[in-house]
């Protein structure tokens, strides 16, 4: 089994006992309560993506599918899947690779299949970040998998990014109003395992250099394994991928889209619900506050007088 080894200092990526505090008790679901249920792998993993997000991920992915692989796991299946517990198992896998421990700094923790066939057990493809953050270990834990290296040049990736993530992180349902509805919190606890774990404290300031080592050291693994493995583009389309998987090629265009503006519309209506819960249990808690407040000042003029 793979063994990790956390490289990432703790204040990169902050350690269990300085994460952020659980939604306060004003969110009228304080833990996730869908728990999710035992591995059970029905079907061979077939298919490792292993590119980073905004590296045709979702036209990979819609590809797959008419391929006829079932399912295709793609980072928009964390948000669409309504179970805030999702979140929480990624966000666990996050500090298990990322954490430096600070009662056990020489042990060494290990993602096992166990981990993985939780989330992914009902696939037979994987594509997009999460899955692109555990690359080794998936690697590892698929060794019969087919494997994909989806790229796009380093420019156009880096200002995708920008337009995505990083607009996503500064926004106020990002920053704040996530504190308030269970789902948006362990949301927001997955994009920064992303930013602090994976992105070594900042997506926009080590984003090329990671992007750039990413590629490098699967490159070098896979090689030195004398694994198989596809360099492809979405604009290489559908010749080089059904060869690759011994697919005939399907009679229609390639799927292409999911641009930042897509992808923006596209998150804020899979979590539209969620921030509508969230602005209530806000709304529930500044009145809440208030009429504390008020009772406070009442209480105090009475004694006063």
């Amino acid at each position: 089994m793979y063994r990790l080894t956390t490289y990432l200092e703790s204040t990169l990526y902050p350690t269990k006992a300085s994460l952020p505090p659980p939604p306060p008790p004003t969110s009228t679901k304080l833990t996730p309560t869908q728990p999710l249920p035992p591995p059970n792998r029905t079907k061979p993993m077939k298919i490792l993506a292993l590119g980073l997000s905004r590296s045709g991920t979702d036209s990979l992915r819609r590809a797959l599918e008419i391929l006829g692989y079932d399912h295709v796991y793609h980072g928009f299946d964390v948000p669409t899947s309504g179970n805030p517990a999702i979140s929480r198992a990624w966000t666990e896998l996050g500090r298990k690779k990322f954490d430096r421990r600070e009662e056990e700094e020489e042990e060494e923790e290990t993602i096992t299949l166990r981990d993985l066939d939780v989330l992914l057990g009902h696939c037979e493809a994987v594509t997009d970040q999460p899955c692109a953050c555990f690359a080794e270990e998936l690697l590892s834990t698929y060794p019969q998998a087919k494997i994909i290296l989806n790229s796009r040049d380093v420019e156009s990736w880096e200002k995708s990014i920008e337009n995505t993530f990083g607009k996503y992180m500064k926004t106020w349902e990002f920053r704040y109003l996530s504190y308030f509805e269970t789902s948006l919190y362990w949301l927001k606890q997955v994009f920064m395992m992303y930013e602090k774990g994976y992105y070594q404290g900042s997506i926009l300031k080590n984003g090329r250099r990671v992007h750039e080592e990413h590629y490098a050291r699967l490159r070098g693994v896979l090689k030195a394994e004398g694994r198989e493995f596809l360099e492809w583009r979405v604009v290489d389309g559908w010749e080089p991928l059904c060869g690759f998987l011994g697919e005939r090629v399907p009679g229609v265009e390639f799927p292409n889209g999911n641009t930042p503006a897509q992808s923006a519309e596209r998150g804020a209506r899979v979590r539209k619900v969620a921030t509508a819960r969230a602005y209530r249990n806000l709304t529930a808690a500044v009145l809440c506050a208030g009429a504390v407040a008020i009772g406070g000042i009442a209480l105090l003029f009475r004694c006063r007088v």
